[in-house]
């Protein structure tokens, strides 16, 4: 990592307008909670992404592991967001969603994990559009056998799908997706092209998007310290990531 904090507006005041940003959310914008629904939103913070969209010309997104229905239910306001790590998409309330994913398959893959879960207290199985999630946030000495499960399903599945590793949870995704490629896809359309692309996560899950924006010539700020990491910037917690954001609606 070679820098310390994210940019501001003081390092950069004549650049800050043609910034486009991209936001996670769990662990980023709020803080983690042992079961995803029970995540806590802080007052006001919808109402402050609204104003840096609004401000930075419509060019804000939420880029998350999340489906598009859990976006729209913490954050109102039908913001341009990448779900489901970027096997939905949403451009100016337009929506598409992963190519040729085999949903049929991952039904059936579903019910034989739901039945396998069910002998594994504390673990919470995700049916997501195009993926499953598998998170153990409530019971971390389930890893292995989470990770047996998740692997076992994937090569059923064959090559259209890949494990995707988080902070205690195990998805299986399409191969063809990940945030990078999201924010790749924002990029070449207005308003967010020709802009500086800024990417702020905070999980492995967000490292294909900081190599991304790396690539762009933009700012990546990994949330959080000690960990192996393709970010330039970093900010110590998502209290911090809120914290800059005010800053960044005072100032524009």
């Amino acid at each position: 990592m070679t820098g310390s904090y994210a940019p501001t507006p003081l390092d950069c005041p004549d650049w800050i307008r043609d910034w486009a940003l991209f936001l996670d959310i769990d662990g980023t914008l709020l803080d983690l909670a042992p079961d995803p629904q029970a995540v806590h939103i802080p007052l006001r913070l919808s109402t402050q992404l609204a104003a840096l969209a609004h401000r930075l010309g419509g060019a804000l997104a939420l880029v998350s592991g999340r489906p598009l229905t859990d976006i729209d239910q913490f954050f109102p306001g039908d913001f341009d967001a990448a779900g489901t790590h970027g096997a939905q998409w949403r451009l100016g309330g337009i929506e598409s969603g992963a190519g040729a994913t085999d949903d049929a398959a991952l039904a059936r893959i579903f019910a034989t994990l739901r039945e396998e879960a069910q002998r594994l207290p504390g673990v919470i199985l995700e049916r997501k559009p195009h993926a499953i999630a598998m998170h153990y946030r409530q019971a971390p000495e389930q890893e292995a056998q989470v990770l047996c499960l998740a692997g076992h399903a994937v090569e059923i599945l064959g090559s259209a799908f890949r494990l995707q590793t988080g902070k205690l949870v195990i998805e299986l995704l399409p191969t063809d997706v990940g945030k990078g490629i999201a924010i790749e896809r924002f990029m070449r359309r207005p308003p967010y092209f020709g802009r500086t692309p800024i990417f702020i996560g905070d999980d492995q899950t967000d490292e294909d998007g900081f190599a991304a924006v790396n690539t762009l010539g933009g700012y990546s700020v990994r949330v959080g310290e000690g960990v192996p990491t393709q970010a330039r910037f970093h900010l110590h917690s998502p209290a911090a990531v809120r914290d800059w954001l005010a800053v960044l609606v005072a100032n524009l």
